[in-house]
């Protein structure tokens, strides 16, 4: 499956810092990779970035301690980024440079 087009509207979003607009279309995208074996190991990914999308969001909403949750659960998957042989490697890794620089600036 090729989904850069989509992970490039997210990388736009995140830019935008429409964490929740993001969380959905990789909540999508990771309802449809992880019922098949051949993505499973991707959707693990997708569902990191489900969670660190909306850790921010969650932050600016003063619910901490869910942020912290979600935050856990996309620190858990996180090395898979840079494991991963997947032709959509180098927008998962744009993606979590994203991710990192938006908590930077709103979480301190």
């Amino acid at each position: 499956m090729d989904i850069n087009l989509q992970l490039e509207e997210i990388i736009l979003l995140l830019d935008q810092n429409k964490f929740v607009e993001s969380h959905d279309i990789f909540e999508e995208l990771w309802r449809k990779y992880k019922n098949n074996e051949s993505t499973r190991k991707e959707s693990f990914i997708l569902k990191a970035f489900v969670n660190g999308s909306v850790s921010i969001e969650l932050y600016k909403m003063q619910r901490f301690e869910h942020c912290s949750n979600v935050w856990n659960t996309y620190k858990k998957y996180e090395y898979l980024i840079d494991e991963i042989d997947s032709l959509n490697k180098k927008n998962y890794q744009k993606i979590k440079e994203i991710i990192y620089e938006k908590r930077e600036k709103t979480i301190k």
